[in-house]
């Protein structure tokens, strides 16, 4: 059986859109959007901390958004920085490892 994360990086990627993540979270992509602009929980908080901007677009990291749906966000977000301080090509980004 596939982990979570296999699962969605076989299905999206190693980023997700907005969209992308309102059908993973089976939300709908506008209302994920409002809710991340005010966050009131603490995975919304997370998501967006790791989320990150190309322009307008807002991307996810598959791997983080795979710990928030196994319940261990707090695993792969310890120590990650700034979202805006981050590329999302180039280097090496903060990585969930056990």
């Amino acid at each position: 059986m596939k982990s979570t994360y296999e699962y969605l990086q076989e299905k999206y990627g190693s980023i997700m859109t907005v969209e992308q993540l309102a059908q993973a979270l089976s939300r709908k992509a506008s209302g994920l959007r409002g809710v991340l602009q005010k966050p009131t929980e603490p995975w919304m908080f997370e998501l967006n901390r790791v989320k990150r901007r190309i322009g307008r677009r807002i991307y996810f990291p598959t791997e983080a958004v795979a710990a928030l749906l196994n319940g261990d966000f707090d695993r792969c977000s310890n120590g990650m920085e700034s979202v805006s301080d981050r590329p999302l090509i180039g280097k090496e980004s903060g990585t969930c490892t056990e």
